[in-house]
């Protein structure tokens, strides 16, 4: 997974879609107002804080990234919220939350089966997981377009033929259905949906830099290691494909394909 702790101390005010897809998530879910809830991924704790409203159990934020955790644990001081640094791979609770809400964050799974297997003993009889996540290969087209054209440099398209994306994402809903039922769970509600926004420039620059940057510039995707100058100069290639999409009301169209999924013990 994508280390996120170089971006903790920003996350909080770029992470526009995530929350915004979060939101649906938690309505979607229908959480039972004495849920015990875990929130596998909670980067700074913001939906994590916002479960919390929804019910009176304990709600748990977990997060590999230090940093994540680190600004979380400053923010938020309920004594029904607690964060831990665990990744999904850790996962070792039993039968202790009622539900799992998991957003924008199963795409970063290496090994997924070992994530809904853990998932399903973390759960008690009965109890429910959601998740929400980009999805299929084309899961952001402007993105895409915009390293499309950052390439036409023929020096950072150099460097860039050695990226391998780490992402796990599937083309169909009845693909991630398969392998939620493969690890036990009935699915109750799947649905692979475009999910649209207009933003300036730059917000659509904070919302590239708020998850998908930390793969694009990590060094650990790349099969040989990155120039000094390269960060610099994909950002920069990138806002200046993003002024050139913007459409005469100053805005973008920021579509992204999304799954939302949820699934009973």
């Amino acid at each position: 997974m994508a280390n996120f702790s170089d971006i903790a101390f920003k996350y909080r005010q770029t992470s526009l879609v995530q929350a915004s897809a979060g939101g649906r998530l938690m309505e979607l879910l229908e959480i039972p107002g004495n849920a015990d809830i875990l929130d596998v991924g909670c980067g700074t704790g913001n939906l994590t804080a916002e479960l919390s409203k929804q019910t009176t159990g304990t709600v748990t934020g977990i997060d590999p990234s230090e940093g994540m955790i680190r600004e979380a644990s400053k923010v938020y001081a309920d004594p029904r919220i607690s964060f831990k640094v665990m990744s999904a791979t850790e996962i070792n609770f039993r039968k202790e939350f009622d539900l799992i809400f998991c957003n924008s964050v199963f795409q970063w799974f290496r090994t997924p089966d070992l994530f809904l297997e853990n998932a399903f003993s973390a759960l008690r009889p009965n109890g429910r997981i959601g998740i929400q996540a980009p999805a299929k290969k084309n899961y952001c087209p402007l993105f895409l377009k915009a390293i499309g054209e950052c390439c036409t440099n023929p020096e950072i398209a150099k460097v860039f033929s050695a990226f391998r994306p780490p992402w796990f994402m599937l083309e169909s809903g009845e693909e991630y259905s398969a392998l939620f039922r493969k690890a036990g769970f009935r699915v109750t509600q799947c649905s692979l949906e475009e999910s649209r926004n207009r933003y300036t420039p730059e917000k659509v620059f904070d919302v590239f830099s708020s998850g998908a940057k930390a793969s694009y510039l990590n060094p650990a995707y790349y099969n040989t290691p990155l120039p000094e100058w390269f960060k610099d100069a994909f950002l920069n290639g990138l806002r200046d494909s993003f002024e050139r999409q913007v459409e005469p009301d100053g805005l973008i169209d920021l579509l992204f394909y999304r799954i939302f999924l949820i699934a009973e013990k």
